[in-house]
């Protein structure tokens, strides 16, 4: 897909605005602006706080309580996120309870 096919497909399907996605899609083709995985660390950590948005959702928060804390929060793994909105016991010798592909047997 070319740069503008791209920028043409964000604008159209997704409704992002012009600029800004030129912007972005200028970058992702450009090779020395940032590295091959750059863009899907986005992605993946935006699937994660969806999927963390859901799952509160259902114990009964409301949108306006979630996005608070996440933002009274900050930044940090989505996983440890969880662990402080969710009211978790924190281990100080805590392992990280996410699985990959490759965990899978």
């Amino acid at each position: 897909m070319s740069p503008q096919r791209c920028i043409q497909m964000l604008v159209n399907e997704v409704g992002y605005e012009y600029a800004n996605t030129s912007a972005e899609v200028r970058r992702s083709f450009a090779t020395t602006y940032t590295p091959p995985l750059y863009q899907i660390a986005y992605i993946i950590g935006g699937l994660q706080l969806y999927a963390l948005r859901n799952e509160l959702l259902q114990k009964g928060w409301t949108e306006k309580q979630f996005h608070d804390c996440i933002l009274k929060e900050h930044m940090m793994p989505i996983e440890i996120l969880r662990v402080i909105l969710e009211d978790v016991p924190f281990k100080k010798n805590y392992t990280t309870q996410w699985k990959f592909l490759t965990d899978f047997k």
